[in-house]
């Protein structure tokens, strides 16, 4: 029986599409060509240019979106091995930085709001973080100035510890990016602090 896509699909595959842009930045920017040949052929190809209507499974929705969150997690691991290889950390941290204020001008028209709920509903269409029923970020402050949510458990070191990268390396990237992301739409400052219980991010403008 074929599955009905729901706004929270289309919302999930903006969220991929995202990430997806950013391996291909980081491919042109190194010129990880090879690489990128190498990491399709073993977990998986991004989504397509078509309309999600017309390339997602219809009779596994779920499974679906799911396979091309992890590929993509793999996939952005292990073009993060190679460039630390080639070049090194705060290269690619950097990277992450411009990526994000690029993401962040081609937004910045579309995104609006007046306090931290607001924001938090932009972020939280924007963040790749596990499939929707994972239930990750969980809003934990907000007022006019102000915004708190946490990850609730790390679901991303996994993917970079299985290349012999440390796993909290991904949260440096996530910080780089959003730093980035943010200094483009406004005069917004970000914090990410990993905790023992969850990881936090506060957001203040």
């Amino acid at each position: 029986m074929k599955e009905k896509i729901a706004p929270i699909h289309f919302m999930q595959h903006n969220r991929i599409r995202i990430q997806e842009n950013l391996e291909r930045y980081l491919i042109d920017m190194f010129s990880l060509q090879d690489l990128d040949r190498e990491n399709t052929e073993h977990y998986g190809e991004r989504t397509s240019e078509e309309a999600l209507e017309n390339q997602i499974d219809h009779d596994n929705i779920h499974g679906w979106l799911e396979s091309h969150v992890i590929g993509n997690e793999k996939r952005l691991a292990a073009l993060a091995g190679k460039i630390i290889e080639t070049s090194d950390e705060e290269t690619l941290i950097l990277a992450y930085a411009e990526y994000g204020r690029r993401v962040g001008e081609s937004l910045k028209g579309e995104i609006h709001f007046s306090n931290g709920q607001e924001l938090y509903g932009y972020l939280n269409a924007l963040l790749l973080d596990g499939m929707p029923c994972d239930k990750i970020n969980v809003l934990a402050e907000t007022d006019e100035n102000h915004l708190v949510w946490h990850n609730v458990r790390d679901i991303h070191g996994r993917y970079f510890e299985e290349l012999g990268l440390q796993g909290n390396l991904f949260y440096i990237l996530r910080q780089s990016f959003m730093t980035g992301f943010l200094s483009a739409i406004g005069n917004i400052e970000y914090s990410l602090d990993i905790m023992p219980e969850f990881i936090v991010n506060s957001v203040t403008f």
